[in-house]
């Protein structure tokens, strides 16, 4: 059988900056500084989000939490417009650790690798 790969990002993220700022300083570094938006469409209902209104490469990108010790996530994930082919079986692929290798040095914002390694992602090395 066919195979497609369902990429997804879940980063855990420190920031002394609100919502928009985050969103703001990600959005430059990753998405060339497509906007985000979205909090009064409250997409996860009782907890603050943003996400890009645009479909960049059939993906997804949203940030959400409330700031403070319990930080934000990024998620990265294929978009809900995006179908895979119907003859092939998805496969998941981690690119938590990718993503946060994009962001890292970054002002501004922290990664919690703690918490990624707590999820035992794979790691990517030479």
């Amino acid at each position: 059988m066919k195979k497609y790969p369902y990429f997804t990002c879940s980063l855990p993220i420190d920031s002394e900056e609100d919502i928009f700022g985050v969103a703001k300083i990600i959005s430059d570094k990753l998405v060339g500084g497509i906007p985000f938006g979205g909090l009064e469409d409250y997409i996860y209902e009782e907890v603050p989000a943003v996400y890009v209104n645009a479909n960049i490469l059939g993906f997804e990108l949203v940030i959400q939490g409330y700031g403070g010790e319990g930080g934000y996530i990024l998620e990265v994930n294929p978009s809900p417009y995006t179908e895979g082919p119907d003859d092939a079986e998805r496969v998941t692929v981690e690119i938590t650790r990718y993503i946060a290798s994009l962001l890292e040095g970054t002002e501004k914002i922290k990664i919690k690798y703690e918490q990624i390694n707590e999820q035992n992602y794979i790691e990517i090395s030479e």
